[in-house]
């Protein structure tokens, strides 16, 4: 087994090939670039290493190409601006988006299925207060207010969680790379002249 590397990008990407099973050398060929700068990469010998570079390592060992542009020291900048993000995104940076927001409609269906249970329960004991007043009015029998305030103050706590707003730590983190603006063209021009629509390439 090859020495671990003391860089973290250099050792992320040498333990993924190794967890792989291949070598510098087949790296090197499936992504396109020579051996010898897979191997000052993973070494910490290269400086910010060319990202075409990276995103070829980065489909070929399933990694997060976002992850190794930040360890090689690319800023914020780098990774999320520019003409065309999607040379900045691997497979897995669009996989691992995908299983964010799928985790994140089962976190809510979970909580709505939460709280329509405690609602249910909130509902069943302000009915079971409503019969007993009504049961103590037919029967001409007194309850007091503590006892009221008594069962309110069991509702209460089960009424909070179903007011609170959703925990926004769960919300899917949206990577604007991997949503390219789409730039829509039109031909057609509105002349205030004839209040007609034209089409200039006819």
């Amino acid at each position: 087994m090859l020495k671990k590397n003391t860089t973290e990008l250099g050792k992320t990407i040498s333990e993924a090939r190794e967890k792989l099973g291949i070598s510098q050398r087949e790296l090197a060929r499936k992504s396109n670039m020579d051996c010898a700068e897979v191997s000052r990469i993973e070494a910490g010998k290269r400086l910010k290493p060319n990202v075409l570079y990276l995103k070829g390592i980065a489909e070929t060992l399933g990694l997060s190409l976002v992850k190794l542009m930040k360890l090689a020291g690319y800023d914020d900048i780098d990774i999320n601006w520019g003409k065309d993000l999607t040379n900045k995104r691997s497979t897995t940076d669009y996989q691992e988006q995908i299983e964010s927001y799928e985790q994140f409609y089962f976190d809510v269906l979970e909580e709505f299925e939460k709280r329509r249970k405690n609602d249910f329960a909130i509902k069943g004991g302000i009915a079971d207060l409503i019969d007993k007043l009504e049961l103590a009015k037919i029967e001409n029998k007194t309850i007091s207010n503590d006892e009221i305030l008594d069962r309110l103050k069991e509702l209460i706590p089960m009424i909070r969680p179903n007011l609170e707003k959703f925990d926004k730590e769960k919300y899917p983190k949206f990577d604007r790379g991997l949503l390219p603006k789409t730039e829509i063209k039109s031909t057609t021009k509105f002349n205030t002249i004839t209040g007609k629509f034209i089409d200039e390439e006819k």
